[in-house]
C-alpha cells in the first residue's frame, strides 16, 4: 500500500513538472519571433542606432542591440533570418563568424559600465534550442559570474583542446570544455568546434548552449552544456553570465 502510494506521489510529481515545462516552453514560443520583428523592422530599415539598436553593421550583417534584462548585457543578433545555435547556416563558410563578432563587441559593456572591465571577467553565451525565448540567434555578451570565473581558473590545468566533462559543475550543471586553438580558422569557429563533438557522439546543435571565456593566462575557452530534462538543465549557457555586472561595481 505505502509502495502504491508513493508511485502514485511520484508521478504525480512527475506530471506536473511535465505540464509547467509543456505551458512554459508553449508562452515562449508565442512571443518566440518578437526580437526578430525589432531588428528586422526597426533596427535594420532605420540603419542607424537607436534606444535598443547600438549598432548596424552591414558589412558583417549583424546588430549590436540592448538587452533590458539587466543594466550591462548587450546582444549580437544576425540581419539575416537564423533561428539559433541548431541552423546549419552557421556551419558554412560564407557565413559570419557570429561568437567572434560577439567576443569583438565585448568593449560595448566596458562602455555602458563607464569603467574597464577585464577580460576574464567578461563571456559571450548562446542558449540551446529548448533554453531560449527566441527564434533568431542572438549571442549574449555580459560579465561572467565571479565565482564561474574562479572556478574555471582552479580548473584550468585539465581544460586542453579536446571537449572533455569538467571535474566540477558549473552554476549547479556538468559542462564540457574546450580550450581554443590561437588563431582558428574561419571555418574552424566555436559552433564548428561544438559540431565536430555533436557529430562525433551522434546528437544534435540545439541540444546544446555554447559559452567563451578567457582565463587569467590569456586563454581562451569554450564551455558547452548540453539539455536534459531529467537533471534540470535547459542548455542555457546563459546562466554563466552577470547581466549586472555586481562585481565590477
Amino acid at each position: 500500500m505505502l509502495i502504491k502510494k508513493w508511485i502514485n506521489a511520484f508521478l504525480g510529481t512527475v506530471l506536473l513538472l511535465l505540464t509547467a515545462i509543456i505551458g512554459y516552453v508553449l508562452w515562449i514560443k508565442l512571443n518566440s519571433n518578437a526580437l526578430w520583428n525589432i531588428v528586422n523592422e526597426q533596427c535594420i530599415p532605420l540603419q542607424q542606432s537607436a534606444l535598443s539598436c547600438l549598432k548596424i553593421d552591414s558589412d558583417q550583417q549583424y546588430v549590436l542591440f540592448k538587452d533590458k534584462k539587466g543594466p550591462l548585457h548587450n546582444l549580437v543578433i544576425p540581419t539575416d533570418k537564423i533561428t539559433g545555435i541548431e541552423s546549419a547556416r552557421l556551419l558554412e563558410r560564407n557565413t559570419p563568424d557570429y561568437f567572434a563578432i560577439a567576443w569583438q563587441e565585448r568593449e560595448s559593456v566596458s562602455s555602458q559600465a563607464k569603467i574597464s572591465i577585464s577580460d576574464d571577467l567578461l563571456a559571450v553565451a548562446v542558449n540551446s534550442q529548448y533554453g531560449r525565448s527566441q527564434d533568431q540567434l542572438h549571442i549574449h555578451i555580459a560579465c561572467l559570474k565571479p565565482e564561474v570565473s574562479q572556478q574555471l581558473n582552479q580548473v584550468s590545468s585539465e581544460i586542453t583542446t579536446d571537449w572533455a566533462k569538467l571535474s566540477t559543475e558549473l552554476v549547479g550543471h556538468h559542462y564540457l570544455a574546450q580550450k581554443l586553438q590561437k588563431a582558428p580558422a574561419k571555418f574552424d569557429n566555436a559552433f564548428n568546434q561544438l559540431n565536430e563533438y555533436v557529430v562525433k557522439h551522434h546528437d544534435e546543435m540545439g541540444n546544446y548552449g555554447l559559452a567563451m571565456v578567457q582565463l587569467k593566462d590569456g586563454s581562451k575557452v569554450l564551455l558547452a552544456n548540453r539539455f536534459s530534462i531529467w537533471d534540470l538543465n535547459l542548455g542555457s549557457a546563459g546562466e554563466l553570465l552577470d547581466y549586472q555586472c555586481l562585481a565590477n561595481q
